[in-house]
C-alpha cells in the first residue's frame, strides 16, 4: 500500500510502498478515506526539532477518517463497514488523569509532573498513523460517524476537536465577548465553533499577510478583524469593546508577545486560553493577572468525549467547517500538500488515498 513515511529526522517525507498492516488481537483495519495535514505534521516535515519524542520511521497522520474493513477478533465484527474517525490517544485507562477523563494528559502512570507531550498520543507519532491506504487501530480508538457527513470534514475532526477542547475549557455564556489570536487552521476552526454560541463580539487578530485567512474568518462568523501589524492590538480591542476588554481570549499563534497581549485584552475577571505552542518560554505580566483576576488556562489535544462532541457539532450542520478545506489532493501528492501548508497557501489540506 502507499503511505507517507517520515523515515529520518531530516527535512521531508517519502511517499512509498509499504506492507499493509497485520492486525493484532484488539485492532481493526481501517481503509482510510481522508486524512488531514496538521501543524505538527508540518513541523515534522521541516525537521524533528522539538519532536525528539516521535518515533522514526513512522507513517504520519493523526487526523483521519475511513471505514472498518477488517477485524481480528470476532467480538469486534459489529464494527465492520462502520464509517469512523480515529482517536490518536491510546490511554492506559488507569492513571489519575484517565480516571478523571483527561485521557489527553495520560502519562501511562509515569512523569505526571512533566509538562511534555502525553505518552498517550500515539497514532501518527509513536505508532503508524493514517497517511496511508490502510491503518491498524485499536478497536477502542475508532469512533462512528454519520454516513451523511462530508468525508473532508470527517478527515479533520480531530483538528476541529482541539478548538472544541478549548471551548470545553472556557466558561462561555451567550452575550460574552471573545478574541481569537491567530487565523491559522486551529484559530479559524475555533471561530467556526464559536460562531453559533451567541457571542456579542467575536474578534480575530492577525497580520496583513494573513489577509485571505482573515477574510475567511469573516465568512466563518468573526464580527471584527484587527491587523496586529498595523495597529496596537490591545488598544484596538479596547476601542471595539468601549474600553471593557473581552471575556475570553484564545491564543492560537504561539507567538510570545501575543500571550502578553492576550492578558491585556481581557476584561477584569476574564480568561486567557493558551492553545498555540510557543517556540520559547514567555514571561506573562503576573501583576496584571493577579490584580485583574485573569484566569490562564492551557488547552492540549482532545479526549474521547471531546471527539464525540465534535462529531455531534459537525453532524448538526450549524457550524461552517467545510469552508476550512482549501485543498483536496491524492495521497501521492502529499509533498505538494505539505508545501502548501508550509507556505500558508491554504487552511486545511486533505489527502485522499
Amino acid at each position: 500500500m502507499k503511505a507517507v513515511v517520515k523515515a529520518t529526522r531530516d527535512h521531508g517525507v517519502e511517499v512509498k510502498d509499504v506492507e499493509t498492516p497485520n492486525l493484532k488481537d484488539n485492532e481493526v483495519l481501517v481503509k482510510v478515506e481522508a486524512v488531514s495535514i496538521c501543524g505538527s505534521d508540518l513541523h515534522m516535515y521541516e525537521g524533528m526539532r522539538a519532536y525528539e519524542w516521535v518515533a522514526t520511521p513512522v507513517i504520519l497522520g493523526h487526523e483521519f477518517a475511513g471505514r472498518v474493513v477488517g477485524v481480528n477478533n470476532p467480538e469486534h465484527e459489529h464494527l465492520l463497514d462502520s464509517r469512523v474517525i480515529i482517536n490518536p490517544y491510546v490511554a492506559c485507562g488507569e492513571c489519575a488523569n484517565c480516571q478523571r477523563g483527561r485521557t489527553n494528559l495520560c502519562d501511562h502512570g509515569k512523569g505526571a509532573m512533566d509538562k511534555v507531550p502525553a505518552k498517550s498520543l500515539q497514532y501518527g507519532f509513536r505508532q503508524n498513523g493514517g497517511m496511508a491506504e490502510y491503518a491498524a487501530i485499536h478497536y477502542k480508538n475508532v469512533l462512528p460517524i454519520p454516513e451523511t457527513m462530508p468525508i473532508e470534514v470527517a478527515g479533520m475532526l480531530e483538528a476541529l476537536g482541539i478548538g472544541v477542547r478549548a471551548l470545553e475549557r472556557a466558561d462561555i455564556l451567550p452575550g460574552d465577548t471573545a478574541v481569537v489570536i491567530g487565523p491559522g487552521p486551529i484559530g479559524l476552526s475555533l471561530i467556526a465553533s464559536l460562531s453559533s454560541l451567541g457571542l456579542k463580539k467575536l474578534i480575530v487578530t492577525g497580520l496583513s499577510i494573513d489577509e485571505e485567512r482573515l477574510q475567511l474568518a469573516n465568512e466563518l462568523g468573526a464580527t471584527d478583524i484587527v491587523y496586529a501589524d498595523q495597529v496596537n492590538d490591545v488598544e484596538a480591542i479596547s476601542e471595539l469593546t468601549n474600553g471593557q476588554g473581552v471575556d475570553h481570549v484564545f491564543e492560537t499563534s504561539g507567538f510570545h508577545q501575543s500571550m502578553v497581549s492576550g492578558v491585556r485584552m481581557c476584561t477584569k475577571g476574564g480568561e486567557l486560553l493558551l492553545v498555540g505552542i510557543s517556540a520559547k518560554e514567555t514571561v506573562l505580566p503576573s501583576n496584571e493577572i493577579v490584580r485583574g483576576e485573569v484566569t490562564v488556562k492551557g488547552v492540549y489535544g482532545v479526549t474521547e468525549q471531546t471527539l464525540k462532541r465534535t462529531i455531534a457539532m459537525a453532524a448538526s450542520g450549524k457550524f461552517p467547517y467545510l469552508k476550512l478545506v482549501s485543498h483536496v489532493l491524492p495521497l501521492e501528492k502529499a509533498v505538494e500538500g505539505f508545501e502548501v501548508g508550509i507556505q500558508k497557501q491554504g487552511v486545511k489540506v486533505i489527502l485522499k488515498p
